[in-house]
């Protein structure tokens, strides 16, 4: 989407930036091969945010790479009474997380920790065919569609119909009228997937 922003060229689906030509790196991978290239020093640490309304304190901090979660959430004050989930990463992509003696990790960039409120959900209902996750999809993929095909067991047409392409932004779920849960099971099908894969390669015919 930034590519397309800025330079006007659209990344097809299963493509990489280079195929049109263009290159994109966050800042801190750009300061981690500088740091790595220019001062040989090794990447030990994460830059993190530590943030939402179940947080006492919430931080900036740079974290030692294999600090326990709990460490860092004890370090901002610990959570509030009515803290009821923690993610690792952000609000559209990140993952919740149950162990609190995970540790931080070299791609861990924040941690988010909602109350009661924020993690309440909505009933699920059937699929309004409203073409808003089509619509909204950065790779033009049919989240809908890709999420049945999970469903249904039918991994090997979600595959040709492009499941492994998506980058499991959320952007789909977040548009759903229905509260549909298109980014778990993308996410599932994905995984069903690498594993007939894998079974593939295991047991060539």
């Amino acid at each position: 989407m930034l590519i397309k922003a800025v330079t006007g060229r659209e990344v097809p689906p299963g493509k990489l930036p280079l195929d049109v030509g263009a290159v994109i790196q966050n800042i801190g991978t750009a300061i981690a091969i500088h740091d790595a290239i220019v001062k040989g020093e090794v990447l030990i640490t994460a830059a993190l945010t530590v943030s939402g309304k179940g947080i006492k304190n919430p931080k900036n901090l740079i974290v030692p790479v294999g600090t326990p979660i709990q460490n860092v959430i004890d370090f901002c004050g610990g959570v509030t009474e009515d803290a009821m989930k923690i993610v690792v990463g952000g609000p559209m992509m990140g993952v919740a997380q149950f162990d609190l003696q995970a540790p931080v990790m070299k791609a861990t960039s924040g941690i988010l920790i909602l109350t009661k409120d924020e993690v309440a959900q909505n009933p699920e209902t059937p699929c309004l065919r409203c073409g808003q996750c089509i619509e909204a999809c950065p790779l033009n993929l049919m989240p809908t569609k890709l999420a049945r095909y999970t469903q249904l067991n039918r991994f090997e047409d979600a595959e040709d119909t492009g499941i492994t392409v998506c980058m499991e932004c959320g952007t789909c779920a977040y548009t759903c009228p229905a509260n549909i849960p298109l980014v778990q099971w993308i996410r599932l099908g994905k995984q069903k997937i690498l594993q007939i894969q894998k079974e593939r390669i295991a047991s060539p015919k």
